[in-house]
């Protein structure tokens, strides 16, 4: 691995089995630096380099509007998109915008830890419920809801990764998404899908979106680029109603600054629409598809019978359950010796406790090599523990 692709904070030469990150070798250099010499040379060029649209680059939302309507069939219009800084800009625009501190939101128990971080930066109640291998457990959601509202209150809306789930890796099925949809209507809060995995399917395949079940109803659906082009372009795009959209696009904050990432945008616009982009996704649901049986071999082959983990048909992550014998902390201090890193459980509860048996592994980031090494040191690590 080159020393300026090892993750901020870990030790160069270590296996950094946490980073949710797209390894350096699968990020297609080439092909964008031809689109940007090319955007760099045109004579539309200085357009790039101002304030844009506040709605953001319109040929970037076309492309992804007719994509959207003929993949998925969603009779999204132009004023149905809009394009943002990463779905992490996304998450927290809308935080902003759909909540006051004191608030209540719900979310999985495992969810997203960063999305969690931006909770609690907001100063919201963050309400709860557990998931299994088919999505979030409808009746600890319901009873989520009916203790809100016999204490006055009301969730603004429930965040929820529900295709490979960041960090379980599991699919939420369609009759779970039917319910929650019923309940979100009932008790009156939105949707926030963060869809940013949808594209990494290596086999079987997807429930409809959250977005196509409820026709658009109360649902704000995000996607980037993040996890299939490069993150470092910061940018994505949020799917809503053109009320939603509006009210966004005529915020404060994008009045006064413009659009998202304008010249990010337009070679990203140029990249999708020269038939670059779909090709680079086939190519890369085999590399990750491939670092996906080579991890779950080594799984496998190393681990004790105690450990249980997720088999995923997408996205970049395995959910382990440690034995009651091993917490997640003493293994981390160990694996830390050896050179190995994961992410604990524990950041991905808001009961950080719930999380003391559990961690997750990103099978995105590494070499083969790498990786396997990796998890054949955390099984050894646990079967002496066990020990």
């Amino acid at each position: 691995m080159k020393p300026d692709s090892t993750p901020q904070g870990v030790v160069a030469g270590s296996i950094p089995l946490f980073a949710g990150h797209p390894s350096s070798d699968l990020l297609p250099v080439e092909a964008l630096q031809r689109v940007i010499g090319a955007a760099w040379q045109g004579r539309g060029v200085a357009r790039f380099l101002n304030y844009g649209d506040e709605q953001g680059n319109p040929q970037l939302i076309e492309f992804l509007v007719e994509r959207l309507n003929r993949r998925e069939n969603l009779g999204i219009r132009r004023e149905n998109l809009m394009i943002i800084g990463g779905s992490t800009g996304g998450v927290g625009m809308i935080t902003q915008h759909l909540t006051a501190p004191g608030d209540a939101i719900l979310v999985d128990a495992p969810s997203y830890r960063d999305a969690l971080h931006i909770f609690r930066d907001h100063g919201l109640e963050i309400c709860a419920a557990p998931i299994d291998d088919d999505g979030i457990i409808v009746a600890e959601l319901e009873r989520n809801l009916r203790e809100l509202k016999a204490s006055g209150k009301t969730p603004r809306f429930y965040y929820v990764v529900p295709s490979f789930q960041n960090p379980s890796g599991i699919i939420m099925a369609v009759e779970r998404r039917r319910e929650v949809i019923k309940l979100s209507r009932e008790y009156r809060f939105a949707i926030v899908e963060d869809d940013v995995y949808s594209d990494l399917r290596f086999e079987g395949a997807l429930p409809p979106s959250f977005y196509a079940l409820a026709d658009g109803e109360n649902v704000l659906r995000l996607g980037t680029f993040s996890k299939t082009l490069a993150p470092g372009l910061r940018i994505g795009w949020l799917i809503a109603s053109a009320e939603r959209i509006a009210g966004f696009v005529e915020s404060g904050l994008l009045r006064m600054g413009g659009g998202a990432n304008p010249f990010s945008a337009a070679v990203v616009a140029d990249y999708c629409r020269s038939g670059a982009w779909e090709a680079h996704i086939q190519w890369l649901r085999g590399q990750y598809r491939r670092r996906r049986d080579i991890a779950l071999a080594a799984l496998d082959s190393c681990m004790p019978k105690d450990v249980e983990w997720t088999r995923p048909t997408g996205g970049y992550f395995i959910w382990l359950r440690l034995p009651p014998s091993v917490r997640v902390d003493a293994l981390d201090a160990r694996a830390k010796e050896q050179g190995v890193y994961f992410a604990s459980g524990k950041g991905f509860f808001v009961n950080p406790e719930d999380g003391a048996h559990h961690l997750r592994l990103s099978f995105s980031f590494l070499p083969v090599a790498e990786l396997q090494a990796g998890i054949e040191i955390l099984g050894d690590l646990i079967a002496r523990m066990i020990a």
